[in-house]
């Protein structure tokens, strides 16, 4: 079995560091980016197997990211991390992909687990659905089906 590439990309270097720590423990090959400028340069090589990406940068945000990964790269496994609660990301993260959201502050089992999971089979169902359609897909990620349905419960006021 081959060592396998992650990228992590959080604009807090103490978070970088950590993780860094964490999944090289785990045996993975880990490389950081404090910025989306930075990220990007890195995604313009060799594709990673998982991208761990940071809502909230500095430069933009990690969705900007993700959608370079998924024009250069197609079906990659991206989770988001983030502070911020999931459903204000829930949309485009959605149509982009992502695998999963990791809420901030996380344990170490969380991150582990999220990655162990992403290196799985690549998600298939690219581009995104309508959120009706996206309600009833039993295999979304548990995040987006539950930030959906608050975005949509607030819609209808």
């Amino acid at each position: 079995m081959s060592i396998m590439n992650v990228l992590v990309v959080d604009d807090d270097i103490a978070i970088c560091r950590i993780l860094h720590r964490m999944l090289s423990d785990e045996h993975f090959n880990v490389q950081t980016s404090q910025s989306v400028a930075d990220a990007l340069g890195a995604v313009e090589g060799e594709p990673f197997d998982v991208y761990l990406l940071d809502y909230k940068l500095p430069d933009g945000s990690g969705l900007d990211v993700a959608e370079r990964i998924r024009s250069k790269w197609g079906a990659s496994s991206i989770i988001l991390m983030s502070g911020y609660d999931p459903s204000a990301v829930a949309l485009r993260s959605e149509k982009l992909g992502i695998s999963d959201f990791l809420q901030k502050p996380f344990s170490r089992e969380a991150i582990c687990k999220a990655v162990k999971k992403a290196t799985g089979p690549p998600p298939t169902n690219l581009p995104g659905i309508a959120a009706a359609e996206f309600e009833k897909s039993p295999g979304k990620p548990f995040f987006l089906q539950t930030a959906v349905r608050a975005v949509q419960a607030v819609r209808k006021g």
